[in-house]
């Protein structure tokens, strides 16, 4: 049981950096072409989820310490 939760914690941290690695990916190729990226709009998409966030503020700072310490505890 514990080695499968283990595998489980593991794939989550891997999809996690490849979701990072794409993001990432796609804030740059916009930002150097300035168009959005196969109809992606990622600059866009951020500002909308922190312009979200400031309207439910405490689930917005919620969600952000919670990213901050799973990539804390990655390093």
């Amino acid at each position: 049981m514990k080695d499968l939760l283990e595998k489980i914690k593991d794939l989550a941290s891997e999809l996690t950096s490849f979701t990072i690695v794409i993001l990432c990916l796609g804030i740059t190729v916009q930002l150097i072409i300035g168009e959005p990226l196969f109809g992606w709009n990622v600059v866009g998409n951020i500002s909308k989820a922190i312009g979200s966030m400031g309207q439910s503020s405490f689930i917005g700072v919620a969600a952000l310490l919670v990213l901050y310490s799973i990539f804390k505890n990655k390093k």
